[in-house]
């Protein structure tokens, strides 16, 4: 069996994937860091009866030009880049790594707040650019802030990211914890579920972590901002169209926001000449949340964990369409090529 292979993947994930059968081939962004085009990954996957893909988009074209290929693996949390109508129409199993850079997201978010709170990213600047002292007096006076202990957290999302910086918070540094999310009642003690407005109104730190939909799109408007408090800052490693970008800039030169701590952006690369660049109180990181070592491991394994359960007949942990199952065990299991039949029912 062969599998071409365009992700980021651990030596672990490989040997493992060579030890069930496949012969592994590599190209694509998780080598080259260039993303293949639709012909180049045609061209890069034939024969391939799994195609494990992170950047590359996996459309209707590549499966109908791919058609001994039994399984697609995406390394992201949701499929966005594998057509799955297409996937599921043609019988074939989409597998994905949901919650897999979560931990490492979770670290990030714990980190800005404590960039933005305590100044760390601004002392760590006037250090290197200026020198000791700020107008001849002791950085001591300029750059405080509060400890984290006994303030309050507020949660916009309680999925997998939102429950880990809960576990952080309130575990390790003492904060009070609140969480606005409509589709978890109740995120159990010490987090406390509470409507969107409170958790504005009396959060000293508010932290986004909700996927971009119709709902959260333009969620934080200016009457959400407008209730958070004077001292309170905002921190988004979520998506930036979850925040009105025009109502978080005039919050910030209106002085009603303390500050504001973003990993995501409007338009990436950020450019040169927008606004926030100009606020000395908002932390600003180029999208690395999700950027530790460790989510290659995590990803590799999940995918890896979840082929084995395909090759021995059981249902995957992770499965994006999981209309196709029972009927994905067999198409996996073929030797023959072929896309095997859609179940009944399958991209209804």
């Amino acid at each position: 069996m062969r599998a071409l292979v365009t992700a980021e993947l651990s030596e672990a994930g490989r040997a493992r994937l060579e030890a069930l059968g496949y012969e592994v081939a590599r190209d694509g962004w998780g080598v080259t860091r260039q993303v293949l085009d639709r012909g180049a990954l045609v061209a890069a996957a034939a024969g391939a009866r799994l195609l494990v893909v992170e950047i590359e988009t996996v459309d209707a074209a590549v499966l109908d030009a791919l058609p001994g290929l039994a399984v697609v693996a995406t390394a992201r949390g949701a499929p966005t880049n594998v057509d799955l109508a297409a996937a599921t129409d043609r019988g074939i199993p989409v597998l994905h790594t949901p919650a897999r850079n979560a931990a490492s997201v979770a670290d990030f978010t714990i980190g800005l707040i404590l960039a933005q709170c305590r100044s760390l990213a601004r002392g760590q600047d006037h250090l290197r650019r200026v020198g000791w002292h700020v107008d001849g007096e002791l950085p001591y006076l300029h750059f405080r802030g509060p400890e984290l202990a006994g303030r309050t957290l507020g949660l916009v999302g309680y999925g997998a990211v939102g429950r880990e910086v809960a576990r952080r918070a309130a575990g390790g540094f003492a904060m009070r914890v609140l969480a606005f999310d409509p589709y978890v009642a109740d995120p159990g003690p010490p987090v406390q579920a509470v409507p969107l407005e409170r958790l504005l109104a009396e959060s000293d730190v508010v932290s986004l972590h909700c996927p971009l939909t119709s709902e959260t799109t333009g969620l934080i408007g200016p009457a959400e901002l407008a209730r958070m408090p004077a001292h309170a800052v905002l921190v988004n490693t979520a998506r930036a169209g979850v925040v009105d970008e025009a109502a978080l800039v005039a919050a910030l030169e209106r002085g009603t926001l303390a500050g504001a701590a973003l990993d995501v952006y409007w338009s990436e690369p950020l450019p040169r000449d927008h606004p926030l660049l100009g606020f000395d109180n908002v932390t600003l990181t180029p999208h690395l949340a999700g950027a530790a070592d460790d989510v290659v491991v995590h990803h590799s394994a999940m995918i890896v964990d979840d082929v084995e359960h395909l090759l021995a007949g059981r249902r995957p942990r992770h499965l994006a369409n999981p209309s196709v199952w029972p009927g994905a065990a067999v198409a996996a299991g073929r030797g023959d090529g072929g896309h095997a039949p859609a179940p009944e029912g399958a991209g209804s």
